[in-house]
């Protein structure tokens, strides 16, 4: 599970220590137009083997009329060539919120247990509050990429076939399912959905597959009449190098 520490900097060349979080004030006037009015960056990303972590600083600065800053993060993870996706870690998604009058407000959020194939980056959104309580200015902003380095499995559908089993109407078919491994890391235990003509027709049992290996799957369904298609892993359980070829669909006449 993702873990989470933090630090909060409010403005300043100088911070004071004090019971976690660590505060600093700055000196009116600090914030320039120089300065950009919100920004987000990795300050560090460790890779591992026993740590892998990462360590975000989000920092706004005060503009015109504006009595307090808030920022909240939000944390991201793309799994092999996937896109970048939410993902839910205790405690991250509430608003850190500055001293009244500072130029200037910086939080370090940090987050560790970061998981091996993985790279995360965070989405902050940014509130400047007026004296009256109105918001003054939103805006958001996305950090760069902390990458971690790891071996993923990759499941594919490699082929599906097909021949008829007993006799009479309607008439039923087996279909075999070609499950490979073509990652470079053992899989979990998973399933393999079959559709027939757009319809689900079973989920059954893959069992775990060493890089390279392969296992055929058996299920019965009915004759096909346009398309016949299985996917593995259809619940995205497993994490993979990639999923974009979990998903295999052929015309009846291929299965045959």
């Amino acid at each position: 599970m993702l873990r989470l520490s933090s630090h909060l900097i409010a403005a300043g060349a100088v911070a004071v220590s004090v019971a976690a979080p660590t505060v600093g004030l700055a000196a009116p006037g600090v914030g320039t137009s120089a300065t950009p009015v919100a920004s987000v960056k990795v300050v560090e990303c460790l890779r591992g083997p026993l740590t892998r972590s990462v360590k975000f600083r989000g920092s706004m600065r005060r503009v015109a009329g504006t009595r307090r800053m808030w920022m909240r993060f939000g944390l991201e993870e793309r799994v092999g060539d996937g896109s970048f996706l939410p993902v839910a870690a205790p405690q991250l998604g509430v608003w850190r919120k500055s001293r009244v009058g500072v130029q200037r407000f910086s939080y370090r959020q940090g987050v560790v247990d970061l998981a091996p194939g993985s790279a995360y980056r965070t989405s902050v959104h940014y509130r400047w509050y007026g004296s009256s309580g109105r918001v003054v200015r939103r805006a958001r902003r996305r950090s760069g990429a902390c990458a971690q380095p790891g071996l993923l499995p990759n499941l594919r559908v490699s082929r599906i076939s097909s021949k008829p089993i007993g006799k009479g109407s309607p008439r039923l078919m087996r279909y075999t399912v070609l499950v490979v491994n073509r990652g470079r890391a053992a899989s979990t235990a998973t399933t393999v959905a079959l559709a027939v003509d757009g319809s689900t027709v079973d989920t059954v049992p893959v069992s775990a597959l060493a890089p390279g290996q392969g296992v055929r799957v058996f299920v019965n369904g009915p004759l096909c009449t346009t398309k016949v298609g299985a996917r593995v892993d259809p619940g995205d359980n497993e994490r993979e190098g990639s999923e974009r070829d979990n998903a295999r669909s052929v015309a009846c006449s291929s299965a045959e």
